[in-house]
C-alpha cells in the first residue's frame, strides 16, 4: 500500500522556497508539484501522517450529493504543524484554506481544501495536528451567480455556463452534454451549488465533486464501465466483511409533480397507489416545456412506485486484499455500477443485484485500511444502449426518454 498526502504551500511563505526551477533538490519533478494559477505548490507531508478518513457522497438516491470531507491526522511531536512555532519546518504555511490531496497507490482519492487545523497537545509530548478538509462543493456553496441570463440550452451547456459565470477553471470540470433542454432565464443572485443541483434534478442526472476535485455532471443516459467489480461472499469476487440490506418504502413515491418557472405536470402510478397508498413527490426543474415535465414525472412515478430492495452498505478490509481486487476498489468512483452476490447465512440461492455507488468512505490507519461503499438500486434505471445488462429490456433498466 502506497499513501501520499500533499498540502499546498506558498512560495513566499516564511519557510519557503519549496520549489525552485533548476535546483538539484527543490527543482526535482515528483518531489514537489507546482499548481498552475493557484499560487501554491503541493508539498508532500506523508512522513508525518498518522491516519486519514474520507467521506464522499450521499445516503439515498433522491438526496443531493454533499460536500466531501477528509480528516487527516499528522504527528506533531516536534511542532512541525504548530502555526506559532517559528523554528518549525512549515512555519508560515500551516493555515486554513490550503489545498490538500490524498493519493493511494498512485490514484487520487481526495482533493480539496483545509478549512481548520485542530491541534491536540499531550503533556507527555504526544501531539497531533488534525486537518479538517472539504472538497469543492464547500466553495461552491458560498458563491453566487451574478448577472446570469442564460438562453435555452442543454443541461450540460447550462452547467458549463454557470461555472463560467463564477470563473471556475475549465481544467477542473467533467461535464456531460446532457439530454434535457432547459428554459431561458434571467436570475437574481443565486447560489451556484443549489443551481447546479437543480440542473441535475432536471436531467435527471448527477452532480458532485470527483476524486480529482473536478465538478462532475453525469447525464441520465451515461454509459457504465463494462468491467464492473463483483463483490461476493463465496470467493468469486471482492470479499466483504459487512453487508446491510434495505427493503422498504423510504423511496416509494407514486404521485409525482414536476414543475418549471411557469408550469407543472403530475403523473400517477395507479397500481402503486392502490397497493401502498398515495405518496407524493414534488420535483422542481428548469425544463423548457411541458412535454419534458410530463416525461420526467411519468419516469419518476414508475421508477419509485414499488418498495426498494437494495444492498445499502458494503464494508471491505483492504489490508490483505489481492492486488487486482485492491485496484478495483481504489479506482472506484461515485456513480460507478458494481455487482453484489450475497448468500444469507450461507443458505443458497445467493441474492445477486447491481448497485450504483452513491457514497465512499475510507478509514486509513497504519495497520488497517477499511472502505465502506454505499449503494442505490439500479432496478428501473434508464436504458443504456449497448450495455450488456442495462441495454436490454427486461433486465435492470427501463426505457429512457
Amino acid at each position: 500500500m502506497s499513501v501520499k498526502v500533499e498540502i499546498g504551500f506558498t512560495a513566499s511563505g516564511a519557510s519557503a522556497p519549496f520549489f525552485t526551477l533548476g535546483d538539484d533538490d527543490l527543482g526535482v519533478l515528483g518531489g514537489t508539484e507546482g499548481l498552475l494559477g493557484g499560487g501554491e505548490i503541493l508539498v508532500e507531508v506523508t512522513p508525518f501522517l498518522k491516519s486519514f478518513q474520507i467521506n464522499r457522497g450521499k445516503s439515498r438516491e433522491l438526496e443531493r450529493f454533499q460536500a466531501g470531507q477528509a480528516t487527516v491526522t499528522f504527528q506533531n511531536d516536534q511542532r512541525v504543524f504548530d502555526p506559532t512555532f517559528e523554528a518549525g519546518q512549515f512555519f508560515g504555511q500551516v493555515e486554513p484554506r490550503r489545498q490538500i490531496r490524498i493519493t493511494v497507490d498512485e490514484v487520487v482519492q481526495f482533493e480539496g481544501t483545509i478549512n481548520d487545523w485542530n491541534i491536540e497537545y499531550d503533556r507527555g509530548g504526544n501531539s497531533v495536528s488534525v486537518a479538517q478538509c472539504f472538497d469543492g462543493f464547500a466553495n461552491l456553496a458560498n458563491i453566487d451567480l451574478v448577472g446570469f441570463s442564460p438562453s435555452e440550452q442543454l443541461s450540460g451547456a447550462r452547467a458549463n455556463a454557470a461555472l463560467d459565470n463564477i470563473n471556475w477553471p475549465e481544467e477542473k470540470r467533467a461535464i456531460d452534454d446532457g439530454n434535457a433542454t432547459l428554459e431561458a432565464q434571467t436570475l437574481e443572485p443565486t447560489g451556484v451549488l443549489a443551481y447546479l443541483q437543480t440542473i441535475a434534478d432536471s436531467e435527471p442526472g448527477q452532480v458532485f465533486i470527483d476524486k480529482n476535485g473536478n465538478v462532475k455532471f453525469v447525464e441520465r443516459n451515461a454509459g457504465f464501465e463494462a468491467d464492473r467489480p463483483l463483490f461476493a461472499d463465496d470467493g468469486t469476487g471482492i470479499p466483504y466483511t459487512l453487508v446491510s440490506v434495505i427493503f422498504g418504502t423510504e423511496l416509494l413515491f407514486n404521485e409525482v409533480t414536476t414543475s418549471n418557472s411557469t408550469d407543472s405536470r403530475t403523473a400517477v402510478n395507479g397500481t402503486s397507489v392502490k397497493i401502498y397508498g398515495k405518496r407524493d413527490l414534488d420535483q422542481e426543474t428548469f425544463l423548457s416545456d411541458t412535454t419534458q415535465l410530463e416525461n420526467l414525472a411519468e419516469f419518476l412515478a414508475q421508477r419509485f412506485g414499488d418498495p426498494e430492495f437494495r444492498f445499502e452498505t458494503l464494508e471491505v478490509d483492504l489490508t490483505n486484499l489481492a492486488a487486482d481486487l485492491r485496484e478495483d476498489l481504489i479506482e472506484l468512483e461515485l456513480g460507478d455500477v458494481v455487482q453484489v452476490k450475497f448468500t444469507p447465512s450461507g443458505i443458497p440461492p445467493a441474492i445477486e443485484r447491481f448497485g450504483r455507488v452513491i457514497s465512499i468512505s475510507q478509514n486509513f490507519q497504519p495497520t488497517q485500511e477499511v472502505m465502506q461503499i454505499g449503494l442505490q438500486s439500479t432496478q428501473g434505471a434508464l436504458f443504456v444502449l449497448g450495455d450488456a445488462e442495462f441495454g436490454k429490456l427486461g433486465g435492470e433498466s427501463g426505457l429512457g426518454f
